[in-house]
């Protein structure tokens, strides 16, 4: 149950957080970045904890048997991209949004909205492999990879023609409507 709990208040942080991003809420100071970041670091180690819990209840420690059985070891892979990309997003792409004064050069803000991406298609991907129980035993890992490898070209695509020149909008804005935002930044900082 710590699991799905975990997973369900961090999927609508990073939902909410994703939708806060894209109309400026951040940026207007209706949301804090650098609180909802921690929050969902705290959140994503507790899915680490509990999903190690399960996976040791489920099928025990053997790697051989965490990598033979498809979903589990996808999900693994697909939670560990889903981590190392959340470093970069902490010290990449959220000072970005949470520093009204910086600006983001174009090849900066292509970077955010990769990681942005990787995000949001992980997270989904993650939950999928999650609740794949019915079609587990049919599939293998590189069957929920490549799910996983078509969904993250997907969301590139989408996140490059779509988010980015949202976002480009919503960064130019900031700078001239809105006073400084040093507070946030240094919640993110910490």
């Amino acid at each position: 149950m710590m699991h799905l709990f975990a997973f369900a208040f961090a999927f609508v942080l990073v939902a909410r957080a994703d939708i806060a991003m894209l109309r400026g809420q951040y940026q207007e100071g209706r949301y804090d970045l650098g609180r909802d970041a921690v929050y969902t670091a705290w959140l994503l180690g507790l899915l680490w904890v509990s999903g190690v819990a399960l996976i040791g209840l489920g099928i025990g420690f053997d790697v051989a048997a965490i990598t033979a059985n498809g979903k589990v070891f996808s999900k693994v892979t697909v939670v560990t991209i889903l981590t190392i990309n959340g470093f970069f997003l902490h010290l990449y792409a959220f000072p970005v949004f949470a520093d009204k004064q910086e600006k983001a050069s174009s090849v900066r803000l292509l970077i955010c909205t990769i990681l942005g991406a990787v995000s949001s298609v992980s997270w989904f991907c993650a939950s999928a492999f999650g609740a794949a129980r019915v079609v587990a035993p049919w599939l293998g890992y590189q069957h929920f990879m490549l799910f996983y490898g078509i969904c993250l070209a997907t969301g590139l695509v989408v996140a490059i023609l779509f988010v980015r020149p949202v976002l480009r909008r919503q960064l130019e804005r900031r700078s001239s409507v809105l006073p400084s935002a040093g507070f946030v930044a240094g919640a993110v900082a910490e």
